[in-house]
């Protein structure tokens, strides 16, 4: 039971008289039924609770608490509509109020990435979570509308699997990509801000990369599915980028990606940096 659920006992709360002649039998079956209706909301609690820590090891994403509502730490990108299929009139209509007129981000949804990734993320990372996300959609209009999921029926834009996701609109391009970013950020600090780790938990679902680490150690990665694998050298090449709050100019929170970079993608390493949020890793 909460605190909000008891009362002062006051004018307005009445206490209930108590028959002296007749007294609780605390072993007799009313205190049993009693006693079994009071745990049912702890145990429905715990259940819940379970429910997340499995879905996490699964790869799927924190969700909204019962009883909680949008605005919270918790459920700030939770919304309890779920996906909903649109009709081809429904998307072109959805489409024409997503138009940007911009060649490079004909909807806007880069820029949308790129925001989230630094506000849910961090600082510095909406570029290198504009490149997962492209990776992921590759922000196709029928992806991100859900006209075309994947083989194991990822949907909408960051390609959320409707069971760890089922509260979340999952072909709204902002509650995916608040989604796909909460859980990201989840992933980074499991590893300690590894981007390499936490990338590939996003795709392969954070116990599969547990029990690569655990099993293999370094040579981690040759556990992953080929997926997985190319999944990462598409993202971030063979450079291992770490993720870390650091303190930014006038005491105000910032966020650098240091990286080991290989000699043999200067491409790919220019191309982050261009991007922003990557650095040489201090020597």
């Amino acid at each position: 039971m909460g605190l909000e659920a008891i009362s002062p006992v006051g004018t307005s709360s009445p206490v209930v008289r108590v028959d002296a002649a007749a007294p609780a039998q605390a072993g007799g079956p009313g205190f049993a039924a009693a006693l079994q209706r009071q745990l049912e909301q702890p145990r429905a609690e715990i259940a819940h609770v379970r429910a997340e820590v499995s879905a996490l090891r699964d790869g799927g994403a924190l969700r909204r608490r019962p009883g909680t509502s949008p605005g919270t730490a918790a459920g700030d990108f939770l919304n309890s509509t779920a996906s909903a299929p649109m009709s081809p009139a429904q998307v072109a209509a959805f489409l024409a109020g997503q138009a940007t007129g911009d060649a490079a981000d004909p909807y806007g949804w880069r820029e949308m990435s790129r925001q989230i990734g630094d506000s849910v993320i961090g600082p510095g990372y909406g570029a290198l979570f504009e490149r997962q996300i492209q990776q992921e959609s590759g922000f196709a209009p029928d992806v991100v509308t859900g006209q075309r999921r994947s083989s194991a029926g990822a949907e909408g834009i960051a390609q959320l699997m409707p069971q760890y996701y089922p509260h979340i609109n999952r072909t709204d391009p902002g509650q995916s990509l608040s989604a796909g970013a909460q859980s990201m950020q989840q992933y980074l600090r499991a590893w300690q801000g590894d981007v390499r780790k936490a990338l590939a938990s996003y795709n392969a679902g954070l116990g599969r990369v547990q029990s690569a680490v655990a099993s293999r150690g370094a040579a981690w990665e040759a556990a992953l599915p080929q997926e997985t694998r190319d999944y990462l050298v598409a993202i971030v090449g063979s450079t291992r980028p770490v993720f870390s709050p650091v303190p930014g100019a006038g005491g105000v929170t910032s966020a650098l990606l240091r990286a080991g970079l290989s000699g043999s993608q200067p491409g790919l390493a220019g191309s982050l940096r261009a991007l922003g949020g990557l650095s040489e890793p201090a020597s």
